[in-house]
């Protein structure tokens, strides 16, 4: 009879540990297709603790995603991206330019990084509304009208073919050379920031010139014509057509029309291009 009861004790300790394993395995699988499906509860607090290149979760429409493998991959400068590390993004990511959201093909590869959905300090679903006033914009409601189309700037400059606020890149290139590459902001429609990422002709880079350099007063008109330039409005771009407004020496170096139309050239090809990278 003892041998029995030992028997019967060891088998219903056997199916006790057999039922603890199931358990255990079937609440891991859980938790595995809960990550798998997005379904990590992740906080407010918690998307914050990850703002760097290092570590870069983005909140988009209530789920969030760690990018930080695709930072470097991004087309846009990084600081552009990182910027929104750490935040809720989906104002950005319906904005890629005012009013156009990223494609489809964006979201496609957008997918494989969703590591959780966005919740409260309750622990419930972060709304969009809520997600869109937390990245600094008025939560949307019932009574509130759509912008009107009459009301709305930046359609009106984009439709006018005005150029819109932003930064901007450009160059001008003869025979496969480029010459000159520009690179400045555009706010409320004046030049600021204006830079040159390259400037040269006939393999002479006039950017390592030094005063004394035979070449060197040419560098001066490169750079007076940006002084000139900064703060004016776009269509101050056609003084540079007669040199004699924003240069000194032209008498000096009659290449000041030719080097303001280059500059001309650089300055439309960025327009061109539309917005490098949104302010």
């Amino acid at each position: 009879m003892t041998i029995h009861k030992v028997a019967y004790s060891a088998f219903v300790a056997f199916l006790a540990s057999l039922l603890t394993l199931l358990s255990i395995n079937a609440l891991s699988s859980d938790e595995a297709r809960d990550v798998a499906d997005g379904e990590r509860r992740i906080t407010l607090d918690e998307l914050a603790e990850h703002d760097t290149a290092e570590h870069c979760w983005k909140a988009i429409h209530g789920k969030v995603y760690d990018i930080t493998d695709y930072v470097p991959d991004h087309p846009t400068p990084e600081a552009v991206i990182l910027a929104w590390c750490g935040r809720e993004a989906t104002e950005a990511w319906e904005n890629k330019r005012p009013g156009v959201p990223h494609s489809p093909g964006a979201e496609a590869r957008l997918a494989p990084y969703l590591i959780g959905t966005l919740v409260d300090a309750d622990g419930d679903e972060f709304a969009t509304e809520a997600a869109v006033a937390s990245a600094g914009e008025a939560p949307a409601t019932a009574d509130a009208e759509p912008l009107s189309p009459a009301a709305d700037e930046r359609l009106h400059r984009a439709l006018l073919g005005l150029p819109l606020d932003g930064h901007y890149r450009g160059v001008f290139i003869d025979r496969g050379v480029i010459q000159v590459n520009i690179t400045f902001d555009l706010r409320d429609g004046h030049f600021t920031r204006l830079e040159y990422r390259h400037l040269a002709y006939r393999n002479q880079d006039y950017q390592v010139l030094e005063e004394g350099d035979d070449l060197y007063p040419v560098l001066v008109q490169y750079r007076q014509i940006l002084e000139r330039l900064e703060g004016q409005p776009v269509s101050a771009i056609f003084a540079l057509h007669e040199p004699e407004r924003v240069v000194d020496d032209v008498d000096g170096f009659t290449g000041a029309t030719l080097r303001g139309a280059k500059v001309i050239s650089a300055i439309r090809d960025a327009l061109n291009r539309g917005v490098y990278a949104w302010p």
